[in-house]
């Protein structure tokens, strides 16, 4: 039995006559989202990088060269508070991998921008990230993968229904 049965099995056994069929897809997303907080963390500890200040650095990254987002986009991308940005692009700017780069079209704006130390830096957390993907994944076939895709794309267009109707 693994945790989730006893979990599931003292539900039945308070209330057995309660439905709780739409429980077990969120209680192990809970577990999966605990575990990959962890994951993430185990990933990016070796860079002495918190994961939420390399999701940064991430999303600079896909923006694709010259890797520069403005604070606003960086916020909506990220869905961080803006208090909370502006620490983590404080920190990130006091290590150096990334910079304020004055808008050329418009002098009262700035660009958060990626430096050449940031990118670097990125791209070796990023080829961490695929090889310990790949040890935390291996056993499943491409065809699993594709089902579990599939079925946490539909979960999250739930969650997404649920929150941005």
């Amino acid at each position: 039995m693994d945790w989730f049965d006893s979990v599931s099995a003292a539900w039945v056994k308070n209330n057995p006559d309660e439905d709780y069929s739409v429980l077990p897809p969120l209680v192990r997303l809970s577990r999966i989202g605990q575990l990959m907080e962890n994951f993430q963390k185990e990933v990016t500890l070796p860079f002495d990088l918190p994961p939420t200040d390399y999701s940064v650095l991430a999303a600079l990254r896909r923006t694709g060269a010259p890797y520069r987002l403005t604070p606003s986009e960086l916020y909506n991308v990220l869905e961080r508070s803006s208090g909370g940005m502006s620490k983590m692009l404080k920190r990130l700017e006091d290590l150096k991998l990334i910079a304020r780069v004055a808008d050329s079209s418009d002098g009262r704006s700035t660009f958060v921008q990626l430096t050449k130390k940031g990118q670097k830096l990125e791209s070796e957390v990023f080829n961490k990230y695929i090889e310990s993907s790949r040890k935390l994944m291996d056993g499943l076939s491409k065809s699993e993968l594709k089902e579990i895709d599939d079925a946490m794309n539909k979960f999250t267009r739930c969650f997404e229904r649920y929150f941005y109707r």
